[in-house]
Formats: C-alpha cells, structure tokens, sequence
C-alpha cells in the first residue's frame, strides 16, 4: 500500500513474504541507432558536425547552474545552445554566453510549494491548483523553446537535439514530436535502482527500493497525465499516451547522466550502459569575483568560520532560525557567516563580531575560507562543499536534499542530517561539534582529494555525444510493452 504522506513523500511497505524479483522494473527506453564510441576522447568532440542544442531546466538557481557550465562547453566545441529556463534567471544565462529561452513557471512559487511538500506531489487539495498551474506554464512552454525564433534578436532557432532535467514534464514528448533525439541528466537520481529507493519516497525494505520509481513516477503522471495529452493533441498533433505509460512516455532507453561524484555515490551496478555517471558539473564563478573589503577584514581577523545559509529557500521562521544559529556557535565558540538568502536569514539579529551576515557569494571561493558548511543540501552547493573539503551538515528542506544527507553522513564527512522541521539548538550544536572532529576534516581532505580528478563538464558533454543518434530515430517506432504493466498488477489495475 503507497501513502501519499503529509508533507508529499510516498511512503509503502513491502510485505515480508514478497519476492523482490517479482517488483522489478522494466527499463526505460532507447534509440535503437548506432551510437558514437564508447572510447569517445575529448577531441573528437572537435569534430562532431554542429548542432542547435536546446536545454529544458526546471528547478532553481542551484538545479540551472550545472547546466550553464555543460551548455558553455558544449558551445566552446562550436555548437549553438539555447537554454530555456525560468525568466529570474535570464541575466544569469545571458551573463555567461549563452542563448536564453524563458519556460514557464516561477522558482519562488515551486520552491514555496516544494517546502511545503517535500515531494513533488501535492500534499493536499488546496496545493493542486498552485502546483497544476505553475506545471500547465512549463509543459505549453517547452515546444516554443525548442523552434521559435530567438525572443530579442529574432533569430531562428530549430532543436537538432535536447538536453532536459526531469521537472521539465512534456519534454520525451516535444522530442518525439520533432523527431530529435533527447538526453536527459540530473543532480539526483531517477532511474530505477535496487540499492537506493527514490529520493520523493521514504521506504524502508530494500526489497521496494526500486519499485519506488514506478511508484512515484505513476502519482506524479496521474497528476500531469491530462496537460500531457493536450499537448499532444492541440500543439504536438500526436495521439494520446495511455493511463500507465508513465510520466516519460513510451517505454525507451532514454540516455540518462547524473551530475555527482561517482566517489560520493558510486554508479549503481544494475543500471545499464545507457546510464553515466559524470561527476559534479561546476560553473567557475570565483576567477572573477572581488569579494568585499570588509569580508576581507572579517575573514583575516580570526580563526576559519563555519557557514550556514539556505540560498533559495523560503525560512518559515527567520527570526527564530537566526537566534538559533546564533546561539550554536555562541555556544560552540565558532566564528560563522551567515547567508540571508531568499529567507530572510540575520536581518533582525544584532551585529557581533563573531559573525557575518552575506547577501551573496559565489561558493566556490568562499567555502575555500570556511571551516565547515551547513546549508540546505542541493546537489550543487553540496558539491561545492565536499570539493572544498568542507565537514558538512545538510538540512535538507525537501526533494533531493535528504538523499545527499544521507550520502554525506554515509561517507563519514557530516553528521546525519537535520531535517528543517526539526532544527534545534541542541541538533545544531551536535552537528558543530561532529564537524570539527579532526577526523572528520581528514575524511573530508580525502574526499576532496579523489575528487580532483573529475571533471564532470567533459564528462557530461562526452556521454552526450557518446549516446547521440547518428542519425534521427524511426518515424514510427515499434510499440513496446509498458514497464508500467507490472506496477498495474501491483495496484490491482486491469
């Protein structure tokens, strides 16, 4: 029995005396066509003809950040990218020399909604509108995003290929509409597994870890199931996809990169050749960055700080959050900065001088000043963290974020993490003191180390190319059977 839970996790169980070979999932599909070789190196790259190179990214700063850096690569090997994205981002896009497309959808709502609802699914009635309307925004957007002209030059622009994280729903159908290939990566994993359940569900019995998938990604199609179709019928002129076909369509060995370490999370030995592992994708933003002087000072004036902040989240409670954080490193006798960020953090606290408060701050230099990190456990300032060899504790507020404390805290660099809802000063106060345990700082040194020797940006790019088509896949592919039936089974459905 799956339970969509409160705060919009799915929680099931798995009775003791099921066979766990009788939940496996089917695979997701694939382009039946020759692919480039597997022993693809850096220059060949060079001379791969040039492609229009769409990306489709939904999610907030942290989720476009890795996407700029594979986008300003890719365009460095001579292709033209266009990233379509969320309109607060569009300086962010344009500043780094890329094409920019706006999508629908605003962050500030999706990250209120996902606070409230640390699944992608509606934890009750009165969040399905807000959550239906800011999807219906992003699925009617996609198709213009990926041929219509560029919206300030005018410049014509037609998708030879698309680049697409998850939350952007509708994109294996756009893709199959325009008859282009598609690839899609993400920081967390979504492709089934029997070594981790997925990161919206909370399951327990390793034996339902990889049903989870299906599980989860059948109550996020029921959700979208009928935008999906209209779109099909009124823009994409295609027929309708079935009650069970899943939230990416037909069933097709979709190629699938994960931007993260595979010394963090190594990949899983039941996903197949169409699946990489690439390694964090980092976006140089510190070369250019002249951090202020009274940082400079502040910084200078004592021993290493411990950082907290929260980037893009909303803070149910500033204040209160403030005082606590404030209270911990009173005290732990640490110095801390203090990110404000979206919530709020420090703006009605009284100055000291043991603590900074920052409006912003490229992470990548300013965790190299840092003795430890706690923050609210994205993929990207996760990374940003563990390269710096930065202890780190995750308060993970929803999605993705308890899955990477939980990897963190596994690997022996951070305490287990504190979930927003329970944010203490005792918690808190624990946490410091696990994180500046000489030994836990070695364990992070070691990491960091390994992690050296990634370069997740080239390997992004080469699994791009690696599984790229040469050429476009059949008009008419055969029908397969949907890894859905199983599921259908499970759930009583005829």
């Amino acid at each position: 029995m799956a339970t969509v839970k409160d705060d919009g996790t799915v929680v099931f169980e798995v009775p003791a005396d099921v066979d766990s070979q009788a939940l496996g999932a089917g695979s997701v599909g694939a382009y039946n066509d020759t692919v480039y070789a597997e022993t693809l190196d850096a220059t060949d790259l060079h001379y791969i003809r040039p492609l229009q190179i769409v990306m489709l990214i939904v999610g907030t700063r942290g989720d476009v950040q890795p996407f700029i850096a594979i986008g300003k690569r890719l365009q460095d090997y001579g292709h033209r990218v266009r990233l379509a994205t969320h309109s607060n981002f569009k300086e962010f896009v344009l500043t780094a020399g890329l094409e920019f497309y706006p999508l629908g959808g605003d962050p500030k709502v999706l990250a209120g909604y996902m606070v409230k609802n640390k699944g992608f699914l509606p934890s009750g009635p009165s969040e399905i509108p807000v959550q239906r309307n800011q999807m219906k925004e992003i699925i009617y957007s996609l198709l213009p995003a990926c041929k219509d002209p560029d919206m300030d030059s005018g410049i014509p622009f037609k998708a030879d290929a698309i680049i697409a994280n998850p939350p952007a729903y509708g994109h294996t159908h756009v893709a199959e509409a325009l008859k282009v290939p598609i690839h899609i990566f993400f920081t967390m994993p979504w492709t089934p597994t029997s070594e981790f359940p997925h990161p919206l569900s909370r399951v327990k019995q390793q034996a339902g870890y990889r049903l989870s998938y299906q599980i989860v990604d059948s109550l996020i199609w029921l959700g979208i199931r009928d935008m999906i179709n209209d779109l099909r019928k009124k823009k994409l002129k295609l027929r309708p996809v079935t009650y069970l076909s899943g939230s990416q369509g037909s069933d097709s060995e979709i190629p699938h990169g994960y931007i993260w370490s595979p010394h963090l999370v190594p990949k899983p030995k039941d996903w197949g050749p169409k699946v990489d592992v690439v390694g964090f994708c980092f976006l140089d933003l510190s070369s250019n960055y002249e951090p202020p002087e009274p940082l400079v000072k502040w910084l200078g004036a004592g021993e290493k700080p411990i950082y907290i902040g929260f980037g893009s989240l909303p803070v149910e409670e500033p204040e209160k959050m403030t005082q606590t954080i404030v209270d911990a490193l009173e005290s732990t006798e640490q110095r801390g900065i203090i990110n404000k960020g979206w919530g709020g953090l420090g703006n009605s606290s009284e100055p000291k001088d043991s603590i900074y408060l920052l409006d912003n701050c490229p992470h990548d230099w300013l965790f190299l000043q840092c003795k430890a990190v706690v923050h609210h456990g994205g993929a990207g300032t996760t990374a940003a963290g563990l390269r710096a060899a930065c202890p780190t504790t995750i308060v993970p507020f929803f999605g993705d974020q308890p899955f990477w404390g939980e990897r963190v805290h596994a690997r022996g660099v951070g305490p287990a993490p504190i979930p927003v809802e329970e944010f203490t000063l005792t918690k808190l106060v624990d946490a410091i003191k696990f994180m500046i345990d000489p030994k836990v700082k070695l364990r992070a040194v070691e990491l960091a180390k390994a992690m050296e020797s990634e370069d997740g940006v080239t390997g992004a790019v080469k699994a791009f190319f690696k599984h790229l088509p040469c050429k476009k896949p059949d008009l008419e592919p055969e029908p397969v059977t949907s890894s859905f039936f199983s599921l259908s089974r499970c759930f009583g459905c005829s």
